[in-house]
């Protein structure tokens, strides 16, 4: 007696040796983290950035750097790495809840060149903005 396979789960069983392949750009395993915006302002309302812009007087005082963080395995963390003219000075660890969040950071700061470096739980660097800071 010859046993035969619905269509059904022979197209089931088929797409799934497909889609098992981890070849080709499609996925991205080793990136579980992707940052997908990151900016510079005056404040965070309602989980927005406001003032968002590049230069800042040092009389405004403190900056906050927002990050729109998308995670495929949660709960996880990114951190802010804060510099100053080439040195490092803060670092701001991160929790990430959900697996599309936003989260900020904030630092009192003065005149120079600053970035923010945009870090996932290796050490990796996803994302950076620079901005100034002027007398």
């Amino acid at each position: 007696m010859k046993k035969t396979v619905p269509l059904t789960l022979f197209a089931f069983l088929v797409a799934g040796a497909i889609g098992s392949k981890a070849e080709g750009p499609a996925i991205q395993l080793s990136q579980s983290v992707q940052i997908e915006k990151i900016a510079v302002g005056t404040g965070v309302q309602d989980r927005e950035l406001v003032g968002q812009a590049t230069e800042f007087s040092a009389s405004l005082g403190r900056v906050y750097c927002w990050t729109k963080v998308t995670a495929q395995n949660v709960p996880t963390s990114v951190k802010h790495v804060w510099y100053l003219d080439g040195k490092k000075s803060a670092e701001v660890t991160l929790n990430v809840k959900y697996p599309r969040t936003r989260t900020w950071s904030n630092k009192a700061v003065g005149p120079g060149l600053w970035k923010v470096e945009v870090l996932d739980e290796s050490g990796s660097v996803l994302s950076s903005v620079e901005f100034k800071v002027a007398q």
